[in-house]
């Protein structure tokens, strides 16, 4: 594909008005909308209040399904917690209404906090473990809550349970039928509403960024901690209102209502239903509550039965869930198939200003870009890093290579600040960075990529760069790529073939307006003629940025022909550094590559 060039006129023009949710997502919330607010009104026409009465609490478990999609899906977390953060949310408000004695506002008010307090609770282990590990933990808190309210019994009448019907507030107006149906079907929309919001956003990418690579969130300078105490903080937002109607419709509330049936049912529901899309919780609460608990309301005692069993058969059928089944039923059946896609930079590069971002933070201070002094890192009995010292130019290009195993990435990785070394100090920019960690480190300008390109195939083209972005800083590449996003937003990432992902970090990285890119085996998968463009583009992005690269390459025709200054790692030691005119006839060069090509040719 080729790319438009840019104007003068259209680097310096702002960018216009973008629509909040993408075309695609704002079809599929339309449709989810169109689905809730259909199953409500056929209830209500045929004058049916069992139906009725069924169909809002589906609606209930939207919402609160709908906090779970996000949490799952988009910020790739496992939680087994959200029946029970309903579950508080609804036993608080209903002893406020009544044990409590508070008005309806008040009450609701003190459900809710107190839900969000509980989803919050759940969510701090997310900081120190993931996958299995966090689902367990998750599972643990949604088996000991119906415990802990028949621990306090006389506070929570666990036995007998609340019954909020027979409350003095019984008779408030906003227990009318229709006024109660309004605002639930109101909060169901307004979770497909938001989760189509998130699932647009930026936010929403770095959400998923954060949950798939933690250490690409981190080099583009996010922090996936504080990313996943926000999915939960949203989760639990919904599942806290979703409890709260739960009390508001159904009247009475008992342990028995929220057990860990409850949160396998939710979570089955987004993994059914199609995790990641808009009406995936709409299609698994019809299959997983409506199908057995309503129409087949003799089965209720197999409940956890006939979800395994369906969990099964429609994983097996549709891996996807069944939105993502009926997607790509649709596609085959227009004939769809994604485009090949090709990115270039060439363009967007040619738009740099005579004296560039780059070339002025070049001049900005005297020195080194960055400088290491004595690093030393080791893991159990291998000593990774043995006191190195390292000086990257501004401006320059600077290869660090070395046989397998000599510690080149580990090297990269503490510069980055990936990896916490032993000793040693760092100095980026004029600044001392020894104790910050890579978050810190990418906000100060230093981007990185990995070995193994890290891609967000269920993204487009223009999303994964667009992770990269950095709202505090304001820079010419930013601008220009204004001029290929319209190209890129319809290019799947996942159509990219390998070299092609290469060039995408790469994008990324300059997205975010660095003084210093490090590189880590980028040549490696790629053809001859992508290294040879990749060569180029490394000399364009100096040339047009100012920016200084760092790069660990096995490539050594590559690295001849491309660096300024090469630095040769054995055993975490640099053994010797200068331009390759000078280091490549060595004889400790030929040692360390004997056996290897273009050593010395």
């Amino acid at each position: 594909m080729s790319n438009p060039v840019l104007t003068s006129a259209e680097v310096t023009a702002p960018a216009g008005r973008r629509n909040l949710l993408r075309p695609d997502i704002r079809r599929e919330v339309a449709l989810g909308i169109g689905i809730v607010v259909l199953a409500v009104a056929v209830p209500i026409v045929a004058g049916n209040a069992y139906w009725l009465q069924a169909i809002l609490l589906a609606a209930v478990y939207v919402v609160a399904a709908s906090g779970l999609n996000i949490l799952r899906a988009q910020a790739e977390q496992l939680s087994f917690g959200q029946g029970a953060v309903m579950g508080v949310a609804a036993y608080i408000t209903a002893l406020a209404a009544t044990a409590w004695e508070h008005p309806l506002p008040v009450a609701v008010l003190l459900g809710f906090l107190a839900g969000m307090a509980a989803g919050m609770l759940l969510a701090l282990p997310s900081l120190r473990v993931q996958g299995y590990y966090l689902g367990f933990v998750t599972m643990a808190g949604a088996l000991a809550l119906p415990e802990i309210f028949f621990l306090f019994e006389e506070q929570t009448r666990a036995v007998t349970g609340v019954n909020v019907a027979t409350s003095a507030i019984r008779d408030v107006a906003f227990w009318r039928t229709e006024w109660l149906t309004l605002v639930i079907l109101l909060c169901a929309v307004a979770a497909l509403v938001v989760a189509g919001l998130i699932k647009s956003s930026r936010f929403g990418r770095q959400l998923k960024v954060a949950g798939t690579s933690p250490e690409a969130a981190m080099t583009l300078g996010l922090r996936p901690g504080r990313l996943r105490l926000q999915a939960f903080a949203i989760a639990s937002l919904m599942a806290s209102v979703a409890g709260v109607l739960y009390v508001l419709l159904i009247q009475y509330v008992a342990p028995g209502s929220f057990t860990l049936a409850l949160s396998i049912m939710l979570y089955f529901v987004v993994v059914i239903g199609g995790a990641g899309t808009i009406v995936g919780p709409i299609l698994g609460v019809g299959v997983l509550y409506l199908v057995p608990d309503v129409a087949l309301a003799s089965l209720v005692d197999y409940r956890l039965l006939i979800y395994g069993i369906t969990a099964f058969v429609i994983m097996f059928l549709m891996p996807d869930g069944i939105a993502g089944g009926l997607r790509r039923a649709i596609h085959r059946l227009r004939g769809r198939t994604a485009p090949a896609a090709t990115i270039s930079l060439r363009e967007v590069l040619a738009q740099a200003p005579e004296a560039g971002d780059g070339a002025t933070a070049a001049a900005r201070t005297g020195g080194p870009l960055l400088r290491a002094e004595g690093l030393a890192a080791r893991f159990g009995e291998v000593q990774a890093l043995d006191g190195v010292d390292l000086e990257i130019g501004r401006g320059e290009i600077h290869a660090i290579v070395g046989p397998n195993g000599s510690g080149k990435t580990t090297l990269l990785n503490a510069l980055s600040g990936l990896v916490a070394v032993d000793s040693g100090t760092v100095h980026f920019d004029g600044e001392d960075v020894s104790s910050t960690g890579a978050s810190g480190r990418a906000r100060l300008g230093l981007a990185r990529t990995f070995q193994t390109p890290r891609v967000f195939a269920d993204m487009t083209v223009w999303e994964n760069v667009d992770c990269g972005a950095d709202d505090g800083r304001t820079h010419w590449f930013a601008e220009a790529l204004e001029a290929v996003r319209a190209d890129w937003d319809e290019l799947p990432a996942a159509t990219l073939p390998h070299g092609q992902r290469r060039f995408l970090e790469v994008a990324r990285a300059l997205r975010r307006g660095p003084v210093l890119i490090a590189l880590d085996e980028p040549a490696a998968g790629l053809s001859v003629a992508e290294r040879k463009e990749f060569s180029a583009l490394l000399r364009s992005v100096v040339a047009a940025t100012g920016a200084s690269v760092l790069m660990v390459e096995h490539d050594l025709e590559l690295v001849w022909g491309t660096a300024d200054r090469i630095s040769v790692v054995d055993a975490g030691r640099v053994v010797v550094s200068g331009p390759p005119a000078e280091i490549r006839h060595l004889p400790e060069i030929g040692r360390l590559f004997a056996g290897v090509n273009h050593v010395a040719g």
